[in-house]
Protein backbone atom coordinates (compact mmCIF):
# COMPACT_ATOMS: atom_id res chain seq x y z
CA UNK A 1 0.00 0.00 0.00
CA UNK A 2 1.33 3.43 -0.93
CA UNK A 3 0.50 6.51 1.11
CA UNK A 4 0.13 10.14 -0.05
CA UNK A 5 2.95 12.53 0.81
CA UNK A 6 2.45 16.14 1.88
CA UNK A 7 5.06 18.90 2.16
CA UNK A 8 5.06 22.05 4.29
CA UNK A 9 8.20 24.20 4.49
CA UNK A 10 9.64 27.70 4.58
CA UNK A 11 11.78 26.92 1.51
CA UNK A 12 9.75 29.13 -0.84
CA UNK A 13 7.44 27.96 -3.66
CA UNK A 14 9.24 26.64 -6.71
CA UNK A 15 12.73 26.62 -5.19
CA UNK A 16 15.34 23.94 -5.77
CA UNK A 17 14.89 22.88 -2.14
CA UNK A 18 11.27 21.92 -2.81
CA UNK A 19 12.35 20.15 -5.96
CA UNK A 20 14.86 18.13 -3.95
CA UNK A 21 12.14 16.90 -1.59
CA UNK A 22 10.04 15.75 -4.54
CA UNK A 23 12.99 14.08 -6.24
CA UNK A 24 14.15 12.17 -3.15
CA UNK A 25 10.67 10.94 -2.28
CA UNK A 26 9.90 9.98 -5.88
CA UNK A 27 12.99 7.77 -5.98
CA UNK A 28 11.81 5.82 -2.92
CA UNK A 29 8.01 5.94 -3.25
CA UNK A 30 7.32 6.65 -6.95
CA UNK A 31 3.64 5.64 -6.75
CA UNK A 32 2.80 8.04 -3.91
CA UNK A 33 0.82 11.18 -4.67
CA UNK A 34 2.76 14.29 -3.64
CA UNK A 35 0.87 17.32 -2.31
CA UNK A 36 2.51 20.72 -1.72
CA UNK A 37 0.57 22.06 1.25
CA UNK A 38 2.58 25.27 1.73
CA UNK A 39 6.12 26.43 1.05
CA UNK A 40 5.56 30.11 1.87
CA UNK A 41 5.92 29.94 5.64
CA UNK A 42 8.02 33.00 6.54
CA UNK A 43 11.65 31.90 6.98
CA UNK A 44 12.18 30.41 10.42
CA UNK A 45 8.64 31.16 11.63
CA UNK A 46 8.05 27.99 13.65
CA UNK A 47 4.91 29.37 15.29
CA UNK A 48 3.05 30.10 12.05
CA UNK A 49 4.35 26.88 10.52
CA UNK A 50 2.88 24.95 13.45
CA UNK A 51 -0.51 26.60 12.96
CA UNK A 52 -0.50 25.88 9.22
CA UNK A 53 0.57 22.29 9.77
CA UNK A 54 -2.21 21.73 12.30
CA UNK A 55 -4.89 23.10 9.98
CA UNK A 56 -3.63 21.50 6.76
CA UNK A 57 -2.87 18.01 8.06
CA UNK A 58 -6.58 17.78 8.90
CA UNK A 59 -7.48 17.88 5.20
CA UNK A 60 -4.77 15.43 4.13
CA UNK A 61 -6.03 11.93 3.31
CA UNK A 62 -6.12 9.34 6.04
CA UNK A 63 -2.89 7.30 6.25
CA UNK A 64 -0.93 10.18 4.66
CA UNK A 65 2.60 11.21 5.60
CA UNK A 66 3.52 14.92 5.80
CA UNK A 67 7.06 16.29 5.79
CA UNK A 68 7.19 19.57 7.75
CA UNK A 69 10.40 21.61 7.74
CA UNK A 70 10.78 25.02 9.36
CA UNK A 71 14.10 24.40 11.00
CA UNK A 72 16.32 27.34 12.00
CA UNK A 73 18.14 24.96 14.37
CA UNK A 74 19.03 22.43 11.66
CA UNK A 75 22.26 20.60 12.51
CA UNK A 76 21.97 21.23 16.26
CA UNK A 77 20.90 18.75 18.92
CA UNK A 78 17.17 19.30 18.38
CA UNK A 79 15.48 15.93 17.75
CA UNK A 80 14.14 14.78 14.40
CA UNK A 81 10.83 13.03 15.11
CA UNK A 82 7.88 11.35 13.43
CA UNK A 83 4.48 11.53 15.10
CA UNK A 84 1.50 9.33 14.29
CA UNK A 85 -1.80 11.19 14.61
CA UNK A 86 -5.39 10.00 14.50
CA UNK A 87 -6.60 8.21 11.35
CA UNK A 88 -3.09 6.96 10.62
CA UNK A 89 -1.73 10.32 9.53
CA UNK A 90 1.97 10.88 10.24
CA UNK A 91 3.92 14.14 10.46
CA UNK A 92 7.72 14.12 10.36
CA UNK A 93 10.08 16.99 11.04
CA UNK A 94 12.18 18.78 13.67
CA UNK A 95 11.01 18.68 17.29
CA UNK A 96 11.30 22.44 17.73
CA UNK A 97 7.64 23.33 18.22
CA UNK A 98 6.64 22.83 14.59
CA UNK A 99 4.84 19.52 15.17
CA UNK A 100 3.59 20.27 18.67
CA UNK A 101 0.23 21.85 17.85
CA UNK A 102 -0.78 19.06 15.47
CA UNK A 103 0.35 16.48 18.04
CA UNK A 104 -1.80 18.14 20.70
CA UNK A 105 -4.92 18.85 18.66
CA UNK A 106 -4.97 15.97 16.17
CA UNK A 107 -4.76 13.12 18.63
CA UNK A 108 -1.14 11.96 18.66
CA UNK A 109 -1.01 8.20 19.11
CA UNK A 110 2.74 7.62 19.29
CA UNK A 111 6.05 9.15 18.28
CA UNK A 112 9.58 8.03 17.42
CA UNK A 113 12.93 9.75 17.21
CA UNK A 114 14.18 9.57 13.62
CA UNK A 115 17.59 7.95 14.12
CA UNK A 116 17.93 5.07 11.62
CA UNK A 117 20.82 6.08 9.35
CA UNK A 118 19.95 3.34 6.86
CA UNK A 119 16.69 5.19 6.11
CA UNK A 120 18.45 8.49 5.42
CA UNK A 121 20.17 9.83 2.35
CA UNK A 122 23.94 9.71 2.81
CA UNK A 123 25.93 11.74 3.39
CA UNK A 124 23.57 13.72 5.63
CA UNK A 125 24.18 17.43 5.18
CA UNK A 126 24.17 19.35 8.48
CA UNK A 127 22.16 22.12 6.80
CA UNK A 128 19.60 20.19 4.69
CA UNK A 129 17.84 17.64 6.85
CA UNK A 130 14.69 18.14 4.80
CA UNK A 131 16.35 16.42 1.84
CA UNK A 132 18.58 13.95 3.65
CA UNK A 133 16.60 12.96 6.77
CA UNK A 134 12.92 13.86 6.66
CA UNK A 135 12.11 13.28 2.97
CA UNK A 136 13.65 9.79 2.64
CA UNK A 137 12.22 8.65 5.98
CA UNK A 138 8.78 9.94 5.01
CA UNK A 139 9.06 8.19 1.65
CA UNK A 140 9.96 4.96 3.44
CA UNK A 141 6.66 5.22 5.35
CA UNK A 142 4.76 6.17 2.20
CA UNK A 143 6.11 3.07 0.45
CA UNK A 144 4.75 0.83 3.21
CA UNK A 145 7.47 0.96 5.86
CA UNK A 146 6.80 1.01 9.58
CA UNK A 147 7.25 3.89 12.00
CA UNK A 148 9.31 1.51 14.12
CA UNK A 149 11.86 1.32 11.28
CA UNK A 150 12.83 4.96 11.86
CA UNK A 151 14.05 4.81 15.43
CA UNK A 152 13.18 4.40 19.11
CA UNK A 153 9.88 5.45 20.60
CA UNK A 154 9.55 8.71 22.55
CA UNK A 155 6.80 9.98 24.83
CA UNK A 156 4.12 11.87 22.94
CA UNK A 157 3.98 14.32 25.85
CA UNK A 158 7.64 15.21 25.21
CA UNK A 159 6.94 16.71 21.76
CA UNK A 160 7.82 20.40 22.00
CA UNK A 161 4.82 22.78 21.75
CA UNK A 162 5.00 26.09 19.86
CA UNK A 163 5.10 29.35 21.82
CA UNK A 164 1.55 30.64 21.52
CA UNK A 165 0.52 32.90 24.40
CA UNK A 166 -3.18 32.72 25.17
CA UNK A 167 -5.51 35.56 24.26
CA UNK A 168 -6.68 37.77 27.13
CA UNK A 169 -10.21 39.09 27.24
CA UNK A 170 -12.15 41.42 29.48
CA UNK A 171 -15.42 43.28 28.95
CA UNK A 172 -15.00 45.39 25.83
CA UNK A 173 -11.39 44.38 25.08
CA UNK A 174 -9.64 41.39 23.48
CA UNK A 175 -5.84 41.26 23.41
CA UNK A 176 -4.25 38.61 21.22
CA UNK A 177 -1.05 37.67 19.45
CA UNK A 178 -0.80 38.20 15.70
CA UNK A 179 0.07 34.60 14.88
CA UNK A 180 0.58 35.18 11.16
CA UNK A 181 -0.04 37.40 8.16
CA UNK A 182 -1.24 35.89 4.88
CA UNK A 183 -0.43 37.09 1.35
CA UNK A 184 -3.49 39.37 1.37
CA UNK A 185 -2.26 41.18 4.47
CA UNK A 186 -4.89 39.67 6.77
CA UNK A 187 -3.83 39.44 10.41
CA UNK A 188 -4.62 36.04 11.97
CA UNK A 189 -4.91 36.40 15.75
CA UNK A 190 -4.39 33.55 18.20
CA UNK A 191 -7.96 33.90 19.44
CA UNK A 192 -11.32 32.35 18.62
CA UNK A 193 -14.90 33.52 18.20
CA UNK A 194 -15.51 32.56 21.83
CA UNK A 195 -12.86 35.06 22.96
CA UNK A 196 -14.61 37.76 20.94
CA UNK A 197 -17.98 36.86 22.44
CA UNK A 198 -16.51 36.82 25.95
CA UNK A 199 -15.36 40.40 25.36
CA UNK A 200 -18.87 41.36 24.25
CA UNK A 201 -17.70 42.28 20.75
CA UNK A 202 -20.67 41.16 18.67
CA UNK A 203 -21.59 41.27 14.99
CA UNK A 204 -22.01 44.75 13.57
CA UNK A 205 -20.27 46.48 16.46
CA UNK A 206 -17.74 49.24 15.65
CA UNK A 207 -14.37 48.61 17.30
CA UNK A 208 -10.83 49.91 17.44
CA UNK A 209 -7.86 47.79 16.41
CA UNK A 210 -4.99 49.06 18.56
CA UNK A 211 -1.28 48.25 18.46
CA UNK A 212 1.33 48.25 21.21
CA UNK A 213 2.84 51.42 19.78
CA UNK A 214 -0.34 53.30 20.48
CA UNK A 215 -1.86 53.50 17.01
CA UNK A 216 -5.49 52.57 16.50
CA UNK A 217 -7.72 52.03 13.47
CA UNK A 218 -11.47 51.85 13.18
CA UNK A 219 -13.01 48.51 12.21
CA UNK A 220 -16.31 46.63 12.31
CA UNK A 221 -17.04 43.15 13.64
CA UNK A 222 -18.58 41.22 10.76
CA UNK A 223 -18.94 37.93 8.95
CA UNK A 224 -17.37 38.50 5.53
CA UNK A 225 -15.44 41.13 3.58
CA UNK A 226 -18.49 42.68 1.90
CA UNK A 227 -19.85 43.62 5.34
CA UNK A 228 -17.66 46.76 5.22
CA UNK A 229 -17.01 49.33 2.48
CA UNK A 230 -13.98 48.94 0.23
CA UNK A 231 -10.88 50.05 2.10
CA UNK A 232 -12.44 49.56 5.54
CA UNK A 233 -11.27 47.12 8.22
CA UNK A 234 -13.19 44.03 9.28
CA UNK A 235 -12.78 41.84 12.38
CA UNK A 236 -14.14 38.38 11.59
CA UNK A 237 -13.74 34.65 12.23
CA UNK A 238 -11.70 33.17 9.39
CA UNK A 239 -12.24 29.82 7.67
CA UNK A 240 -10.03 28.09 10.24
CA UNK A 241 -11.76 29.49 13.31
CA UNK A 242 -9.25 32.22 14.19
CA UNK A 243 -10.18 35.84 14.73
CA UNK A 244 -8.66 37.85 11.90
CA UNK A 245 -8.40 41.46 10.84
CA UNK A 246 -8.83 42.15 7.13
CA UNK A 247 -9.09 45.20 4.93
CA UNK A 248 -11.64 44.97 2.14
CA UNK A 249 -9.59 45.35 -1.03
CA UNK A 250 -6.29 45.96 0.76
CA UNK A 251 -3.79 44.95 3.42
CA UNK A 252 -4.81 45.12 7.07
CA UNK A 253 -1.17 44.62 8.07
CA UNK A 254 -0.17 47.82 6.25
CA UNK A 255 -3.19 49.76 7.49
CA UNK A 256 -2.85 48.75 11.14
CA UNK A 257 0.98 48.64 10.97
CA UNK A 258 1.17 45.32 12.77
CA UNK A 259 2.82 42.06 11.85
CA UNK A 260 3.39 38.55 13.17
CA UNK A 261 4.62 38.31 16.76
CA UNK A 262 2.99 41.54 17.92
CA UNK A 263 0.00 41.84 20.24
CA UNK A 264 -3.03 43.83 19.14
CA UNK A 265 -6.16 44.80 21.02
CA UNK A 266 -9.69 44.78 19.68
CA UNK A 267 -11.58 47.40 21.73
CA UNK A 268 -15.22 48.42 21.84
CA UNK A 269 -15.87 51.97 20.67
CA UNK A 270 -17.64 53.92 23.39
Amino acid sequence: MTRPLGFLTDYGPGTEHVGALHAVTAAIAPASARIDLAHDVPPGDIRWGAILLDRLVQVMPQQSVTVAVVDPGVGTDRRPVAVELAWGRVVIGPDNGLLGLAAERQGAVRAVEVAARERMREPVSPTFHGRDVFAPCAAHLAAGGSLDDLGPGVEVASIVPPRLPAAEGMPGVLEALVAGVDRFGNLALWATAQHLMDAGLTQGRPVWVATAEGGRSQATVGRTFADVPRGALLVYTDSHGLISVARNGGSASERVRATAGEVVAIMRQE
